[in-house]
């Protein structure tokens, strides 16, 4: 559901926006919209066009394609300060893979013409959309790598791995990850069948490197985690 964008929302505390002046922030404010989604709401699709850039504000998004079999892949998981579609938008693009919320979540967005007429004009602002879509070529290496392995071990440690950078914390030495995907999306994530990816989390716990509770992995041994990718 898009509702008006709330005043209290301060822009200046969200990254993306703190290169713009009070001026800039005041005529973007008005063209900005705050998208309420449930887990599992479609944020766009494959084929539609880039009109639009989203700003993770609360919650979890997915970003993934289906394979040709019918099998969706998820490709990224974006979390708080995240976004996406700046640089379709730069190239008059549409998109090639669908966008999701994985828990509920308040998406941030942005129109077209604010976009090229306001926000292009600052070159801080662009550098951040071109350095953040050279990131996302490296982070698909790392997707080639995680994807491309055969050993199932190696595909979950992976992920785990993966899953610590975006949703991990850590409090008195000890490393917690707070899953917002489910174990069928886990399944997605790394290209195993849930079914595999249950085995192989009691594996891993019967071994002692993790613990598994409601909603969270308890990281053990991110020693012998990370032994398992190489």
């Amino acid at each position: 559901m898009l509702n008006k964008f709330p005043e209290s929302i301060d822009l200046k505390k969200i990254p993306l926006f703190s290169y713009f002046s009070d001026e800039e922030l005041n005529e973007i404010r008005k063209g900005l919209k705050l998208e309420t989604l449930k887990r599992g709401d479609a944020i766009f699709s494959s084929g539609d066009s880039a009109d639009r850039m989203f700003i993770v504000y609360e919650g979890f998004m997915k970003i993934s394609m289906y394979l040709s079999d019918g099998r969706e892949q998820i490709l990224y998981i974006y979390k708080k300060d995240d976004f996406v579609g700046g640089f379709n938008i730069l190239y008059q693009d549409k998109y090639v893979y669908n966008a999701a919320a994985t828990t509920n979540a308040k998406i941030i967005v942005i129109n077209k013409y604010d976009f090229e007429n306001i926000m292009l004009k600052n070159k801080d602002f662009v550098l951040k959309v071109l350095e953040e879509a050279y990131y996302r070529i490296r982070k698909s290496e790392e997707l080639i790598d995680r994807l491309s392995v055969i050993n199932a071990d190696m595909k979950v440690a992976k992920a785990l791995i993966n899953l610590i950078k975006i949703s991990g914390s850590i409090k008195d030495g000890v490393i917690t990850v707070d899953l917002k995907i489910n174990r069928e999306e886990m399944g997605s994530f790394t290209g195993l069948t849930r079914e595999t990816i249950s085995r192989k989390l009691s594996q891993f716990q019967d071994e002692g490197i993790i613990t598994l509770e409601r909603n969270k992995i308890i990281i053990n041994d991110i020693r012998k985690l990370s032994d398992k990718t190489i």
